[in-house]
């Protein structure tokens, strides 16, 4: 009995060592292990261009400065074109939920049909964009620039897009 009771005191008494001792850690300490792999991640991609207005040009070999300042421009000039038609379908957005609480009065077809049009505009000049882009560009780079821009879209959707919780996701969509 005496052997149960010795066993169980010092059973508790380690459970209540190591508490304290995970206790003293506390949630704002920083895991030395975390920043091990935060300097290794930054090291890693340090060589690799940063995402941003040029993103998808810098694995395009050779490119000349012309070209470069050329696809700046229109890079810019599509951006402006977005951010109209985010803006603007935003306040579809608005407007059609609106309608659907009651809130004002209006035709939900006519603003869900503003909506699509809104919506194949953008992708058509999308693709406009795209295709001024290779016309900038020598045999070789359009080779490399079609296949970048096409599996672009494959690799986001390997990082969890369209994967369920996608789909439960709220906001104002993919774009």
């Amino acid at each position: 009995m005496k052997a149960k009771m010795f066993v169980g005191m010092i059973a508790l008494l380690a459970v209540f060592l190591v508490n304290d001792a995970m206790a003293q850690r506390g949630r704002r300490a920083p895991d030395v292990r975390e920043r091990e792999r935060t300097d290794m991640r930054a090291t890693r991609h340090a060589d690799q261009p940063l995402r941003g207005t040029m993103a998808y040009c810098q694995v395009i070999p050779d490119l000349t400065e012309e070209q470069e300042e050329a696809i700046q421009d229109l890079r810019l000039e599509q951006m402006e074109r977005n951010t109209h038609h985010r803006n603007k379908m935003d306040e579809l957005r608005v407007r059609k939920r609106n309608i659907m609480t009651g809130t004002t009065t209006g035709d939900v077809d006519e603003v869900i049909d503003d909506m699509t049009a809104l919506r194949n505009t953008q992708m058509k000049e999308n693709v406009r964009h795209r295709e001024v882009v290779r016309e900038l560009l020598t045999d070789d780079q359009r080779v490399i620039f079609d296949n970048q821009t096409m599996r672009r879209h494959d690799h986001r959707r390997g990082m969890g897009r369209d994967r369920g919780h996608h789909a439960t996701r709220q906001g104002r969509g993919r774009w």
